[in-house]
């Protein structure tokens, strides 16, 4: 799949790609990236693309505008990327592929391309690649796990389910039986729990068998392994938080990427630590970004602000910061919100609003 990306902000632009990069489980080729719509118009005169992701409110000319011309010369199509839902009626009169709002998370990209990748012309007997038997999963929030087609894989048990996401996460070494046992049946007698394990074993081995997969899962010395080639929002997840520094193309592949706890969904016992570390490690990630880094981007320190917030609802401290954050940009009707809003919160648990909060806020009031 050819594709090409127009929007005048290049964070957008770069961000955008980074996330498109990460999808294995799509064979993706990006051509170019422009800032200009002129140039890319240009570019599509010479070379055959796919799909173009096309901001619609653009400094120089309207998305609008570019995609008619587009469709009058190509049958390439368009998915829209816009931090602003009133278009989108518009958006759909021109045929658009998906229209797609800022921040652009993994999983509505993936929806987006899977309709896209469904309109492209049959490509004939093309040799299969390497990459034929690659899964992707969905682990943040919410899971799902998608097959080469890109089909979502359907689970016999919510046990079969389970094992598969255990065994993944420990995928590089081996998890002895008794240990798997006590994971996932802990309520349950050895021998029952024993006879559990083997027929979940047996059904999620055919599940990967009716993917081509011939040995999906390896058993010796009674230590199973998954040997599965699997890529994850997950492991995106911890590259990003890997990284030494963190600059404003990082932040916001972050806050695209985290969208919510890790297998928040799934209610195991045996995810809960990880998710708890994942989430202090982001908003320290966060709050550093916000309190240390010199950027001028104060549209993406607003939306760390509010993710912190989502992410731990009563704590004080991020209060304090968005609060201040909005004195700062001097935006009134937006404090008066804010304000109201952390009143209205701390008091269902029978809290005051702090001192210092309190201060700064009609401190800024009367002043303004």
């Amino acid at each position: 799949m050819n594709i090409i990306i127009i929007d005048d902000e290049k964070i957008v632009i770069d961000a955008l790609r980074f996330t498109l990069e990460q999808l294995t489980q799509f064979q993706i080729s990006i051509k170019g990236t422009f800032t200009n719509a002129n140039d890319a118009l240009q570019f599509l005169k010479r070379e055959t693309v796919d799909v173009v992701f096309l901001d619609i409110e653009m400094t120089d000319v309207h998305g609008l505008q570019v995609a008619k011309q587009l469709i009058m010369n190509s049958a390439v199509q368009i998915i829209f990327v816009t931090a602003h839902a009133q278009f989108a009626v518009d958006a759909f009169d021109i045929e658009a592929t998906d229209y797609l709002l800022k921040p652009v998370h993994e999983k509505r990209l993936i929806k987006a391309l899977m309709k896209a990748q469904k309109r492209l012309p049959p490509q004939g007997n093309v040799k299969k690649e390497s990459k034929e038997h690659l899964f992707y999963a969905h682990t943040l929030n919410h899971f799902y796990l998608l097959d080469a087609q890109h089909e979502v894989i359907k689970w016999r048990t919510r046990k079969v389910r389970e094992l598969f996401l255990y065994l993944w996460f420990h995928r590089k070494k081996p998890m002895l039986n008794v240990v798997i046992i006590e994971e996932l049946w802990p309520d349950l007698e050895f021998e029952k729990a024993a006879s559990n394990l083997h027929t979940t074993v047996y059904l999620l081995r055919k599940v990967f068998k009716d993917n081509g997969i011939q040995e999906p899962i390896v058993l010796v010395n009674n230590q199973y392994q998954l040997n599965v080639e699997v890529t994850s929002d997950y492991d995106k997840l911890i590259s990003l938080l890997d990284q030494e520094r963190h600059d404003d193309l990082s932040i916001q592949q972050l806050l695209n990427c985290y969208e919510g706890d890790f297998l928040a969904e799934e209610g195991y016992l045996w995810a809960i630590q990880t998710q708890l570390r994942l989430k202090r490690v982001v908003l320290q990630v966060l709050e550093m970004y916000v309190t240390t880094a010199k950027s001028n981007n104060a549209l993406l320190k607003l939306n760390c602000l509010q993710k912190m917030l989502e992410l731990d609802e009563f704590n004080e401290y991020y209060m304090f910061l968005l609060l201040k954050f909005l004195i700062a940009q001097n935006k009134k009707q937006d404090c008066i919100e804010c304000y109201e809003s952390i009143e209205q919160k701390l008091s269902k648990i029978g809290i005051l609003v702090p001192e210092e909060i309190h201060r700064i806020y009609h401190t800024y009031i009367r002043q303004s």
